[in-house]
C-alpha cells in the first residue's frame, strides 16, 4: 500500500510549465512516484483552482485552462473536499503560523492524514507546521 504524500499547487503547477523550470524534474518524479503506486498524491480541492489561476497569466485560452483541469483530475491526485472541519483546521494553522488560509488548507490536508507535504512555497517551508519537504533544495 502507497503512502499518502500531500501536494500544494507550488507542485502541481510544475507539470504544466516548461520542463526545465526549477524543480519540474522533481515534481514529475513524484508524479511517476504516484503512477507507480510508491506514494498516493492527496490535495484538498482547491489546489485545481490555484493552478489554473497560476496559469492564467501564461498564454494559456480558456479552453487551455479546461484541458488543464481535466488532466489534473486524470492524474489520479486524491481529493480532499474542504469542508466545515477542515475549514476551521486551516483557520487555525493560518492564525498559528502566519499563513493565508489557502496554504494553510494544504497543511491541514497533511495534519490530518498524518503525511508529509511537498510543496516549493517558501512561507510554508518556513512555517515548520507540519512534516515538510521542499520541492527543490
Amino acid at each position: 500500500m502507497s503512502r499518502p504524500v500531500v501536494i500544494d499547487s507550488s507542485v502541481a503547477v510544475k507539470w504544466f510549465k516548461e520542463p526545465t523550470e526549477s524543480g519540474a524534474a522533481e515534481a514529475f518524479a513524484l508524479l511517476d512516484a504516484h503512477r507507480d503506486r510508491y506514494v498516493t498524491l492527496v490535495a484538498p480541492t482547491h489546489l485545481i483552482l490555484e493552478v489554473l489561476n497560476a496559469l492564467r497569466l501564461s498564454p494559456l485560452s480558456a479552453d487551455e485552462l479546461a484541458q488543464v483541469a481535466q488532466k489534473l483530475d486524470a492524474f489520479g491526485v486524491a481529493w480532499v473536499e474542504i469542508d466545515t472541519g477542515l475549514g476551521a483546521d486551516a483557520a487555525l494553522v493560518a492564525h498559528t503560523h502566519g499563513l493565508t488560509l489557502y496554504d494553510a488548507a494544504f497543511v491541514a490536508t497533511a495534519l490530518m492524514l498524518d503525511a508529509e507535504l511537498v510543496t516549493d512555497d517558501r512561507a510554508i517551508l518556513r512555517s515548520g507546521a507540519c512534516r515538510l519537504r521542499a520541492l527543490t533544495a
